[in-house]
């Protein structure tokens, strides 16, 4: 490699050689490879003579490095004279200095051996000194805790639950004992120090449900402190559901209740939430006591004991109410459900009770119960579906809540349906949300449907204007403008419903259904410019009968437009006198500026034609006039207005009146397509002809 360190610096080279010097201290340096890499640089010859001539180099650089250096080589040679004998006489002192070090460590590791042999011997001692004094501890607590459970039962209540508190204290000191010096229990002890327990346990939950039901607080939580310091916490609450809150709610929670109950689930919840203000309140205010709190492993009853004997119940008894067959009645327990959940919650004393509720796997089962897909599936066939059946393909006409259009009515109360009392649910916020812009798009679908579509009234004459159509497109129109401004309504209808920190994500989603609204616009002003243009443009047609009107019938110069012109601006005049209350200014612009875009194109083709025709005939009326009859010659003459003057004369009258009709609608006919070809093209027509 080129970067490879260099071992030392070579002399330089002369120039003009065919290698570099620093090829040969590289340390991958390869004869073959050399070779290799040079053999299109130079011949063998070339190499060789140029090797001779660095080797000559190489030489003279060494034989100056040793002249160079020769004094320090000869001073170190005297330097080293004698050295030997130096050596020699050190060499006995080292090996005896050597030998001391040798025996000092020996010793020192002899003492270290003894010294750790007695530490271990010590170490025994104490330890079997210390198993003795814990076995002694077992034996006297074995007797201690047999004799405090022999009196116990004979005692009174309050000097129980005492005697039963310094039980629990001995049978720990007992366990911890016992577990020190487990080699030295025989199993007899064991099997005894496990009913000693076994007893200690029953005694303290007879104590426990005695004061509860004697409603006696104070030794209810020394019972409960009691256990919790024997590491009962779990047991205890498993006790107290099945014991306590079990039998409770055996009575309530079942179909029967549900039955026979006037306010249904509603009355049933508010029985067991009622449980926790009479029955089961001492518990629940005990296990929140300051004194227990501070316990690493704390008692949660209304999570462990209450939560979880509900729901179960709930699940096994109450089955039949997370059926989601009737929308109507699965949206009432559903909700009915929630609350109680949530008037539950509000029993929890801290947050993080709340949390561990939520967290539990019964509240999980809980959620998962209720099917929330099949409700969504049922509301969107009601929805959707009747939504769907609105939609005709003709459009009809109904004036209700501001809409013209049953079917654009139809749109908004279905989106204000997905989100009414009764229907909408928070946990299906996005599903709502999602149908609520299929909505908007399939009613924009429908929309663009109904103005690609070729005629709403099939009876209709294809040469009149289709009215029926045009109405129903402006109505649509009109509605959508109509259904744009109340969106920012329904936004703010939906909003408090959804828990959702970023307003700006609704709103963006609703700005797509928006645009596509918008975007209907282009296809109404298509759909009626299209209209508009079947039918002038029959009328535009009759351009082609001018020549007949002035050929040979000796008319006199044209000074009015003609009637397909007059057809025309009567047709579009009706058409505007009534749009302009309906549809907005900029609107209006736009469709006369498209219409008079294409309407131009066509007309401007008719008058073309005309013209070239007109040209045709007098050229070849201008090649048989010698044979034309000398008095018809001299009428043409005297009149100086020939027929195809007028011909040109009417079209430029009948373009005049065509821009002033364009005009009157607003729109510059300077920027209509082909306009400014039409006006040119009969202006020259007509620049020649005189008028006498």
């Amino acid at each position: 490699m080129e970067n490879d360190n260099l071992e030392f610096t070579l002399p330089p080279a002369p120039r003009g050689l065919c290698f570099d010097r620093n090829d040969f201290v590289k340390t991958n340096f390869s004869i073959d490879n050399f070779l290799a890499d040079h053999q299109n640089v130079a011949s063998l010859e070339t190499m060789r003579d140029d090797l001779g001539v660095y080797l000559k180099v190489l030489r003279l650089a060494m034989i100056e490095l040793i002249n160079k250096d020769y004094a320090n080589f000869v001073n170190l040679c005297a330097t080293l004279i004698g050295f030997d004998k130096a050596i020699v006489k050190i060499k006995v002192p080292l090996g005896q200095l050597n030998e001391e070090v040798l025996n000092v460590k020996q010793s020192l590791d002899d003492a270290m051996k003894e010294l750790s042999m007695w530490l271990s011997q010590r170490h025994a001692l104490q330890k079997k000194k210390q198993l003795l004094k814990y076995y002694s501890q077992t034996i006297n607590c074995m007797k201690t805790l047999e004799s405090i459970l022999n009196n116990i039962s004979e005692k009174r209540k309050q000097e129980q639950i005492v005697l039963a508190d310094r039980a629990a204290m001995q049978y720990n000191q007992l366990k911890y004992s016992a577990m020190k010096c487990e080699n030295l229990i025989k199993s007899e002890q064991k099997f005894k120090n496990n009913k000693f327990g076994e007893k200690l346990i029953e005694v303290l939950n007879d104590l426990l449900f005695q004061f509860w039901n004697e409603n006696d607080e104070a030794n209810l939580l020394k019972v409960l402190m009691s256990l919790a310091v024997l590491d009962r916490v779990t047991e205890t609450e498993w006790l107290m559901r099945k014991q306590a809150v079990a039998p409770l709610l055996q009575d309530i929670i079942n179909e029967s209740t549900l039955q026979k109950s006037k306010d249904g689930l509603l009355g049933i919840y508010a029985k067991v939430l009622s449980l926790l203000d009479t029955k089961l309140k001492l518990f629940l205010i005990v296990t929140q006591h300051s004194k227990l709190t501070f316990l690493i492993n704390k008692y949660n009853f209304l999570v462990n004991c209450f939560w979880c004997e509900v729901e179960s119940r709930i699940e096994v008894n109450l089955a039949s109410i997370f059926a989601p067959g009737n929308p109507q009645i699965f949206y009432q327990r559903y909700s009915e459900s929630l609350q109680f959940v949530k008037k539950l919650e509000e029993w929890c004393s801290t947050k993080k009770t709340v949390k561990l509720l939520r967290n539990t796997s019964e509240f999980k089962s809980f959620q998962r119960r209720w099917n929330l897909p099949v409700y969504f599936q049922i509301r969107f066939q009601e929805i959707a579906g009747g939504f769907e059946t609105m939609l005709q393909n003709c459009p009809t006409i109904e004036n209700g809540e501001g809409f013209i259009l049953k079917e654009t009515h139809s749109c908004w109360k279905s989106l204000l349906e997905c989100w009414t009392d009764g229907i909408y649910i928070e946990a299906l916020a996005h599903k709502f949300w999602k149908l609520s812009l299929q909505l908007l798009s399939r009613y924009a679908t429908w929309a663009t449907t109904i103005c690609t579509q070729k005629t709403i009234n099939p009876a209709v004459d294809s040469s009149l204007l289709n009215k029926v159509l045009i109405d129903s497109i402006i109505n649509i129109y009109i509605d959508i403008q109509i259904l744009l401004q109340r969106l920012p309504q329904f936004l703010l209808i939906v909003k408090p419903k959804i828990s959702i920190k970023n307003d700006n994500l609704l709103r963006q989603s609703l700005s797509s259904s928006e645009k596509l609204l918008e975007g209907t616009k282009d296809k109404i002003r298509e759909c009626i410019v299209k209209e508009l243009f079947d039918h002038f443009n029959l009328q535009l047609r009759q351009v082609s009968d001018i020549p007949r009107l002035y050929r040979k019938t000796n008319r006199s110069i044209p000074t009015k437009p003609c009637t397909y012109i007059e057809i025309v601006s009567k047709t579009l005049y009706e058409f505007h006198n009534d749009a302009k209350k309906r549809l907005d200014n900029a609107f209006l612009v736009e469709l006369y500026e498209a219409l008079f875009n294409i309407m131009t194109i066509s007309y401007f083709k008719y008058v073309e034609d005309v013209l070239t025709s007109v040209q045709k005939t007098e050229e070849s009326l201008r090649r048989l006039k010698q044979i034309r009859e000398k008095t018809q010659q001299q009428i043409n003459e005297a009149s100086g207005v020939t027929d195809g003057d007028k011909i040109r004369l009417q079209l430029n009258v009948d373009v005049a009146s065509y821009a002033k009709m364009a005009e009157n609608l607003h729109v510059n006919v300077n920027s209509v397509h082909k306009y400014t070809e039409l006006y040119s093209m009969v202006t020259e027509a007509v620049k020649n002809i005189v008028i006498k």
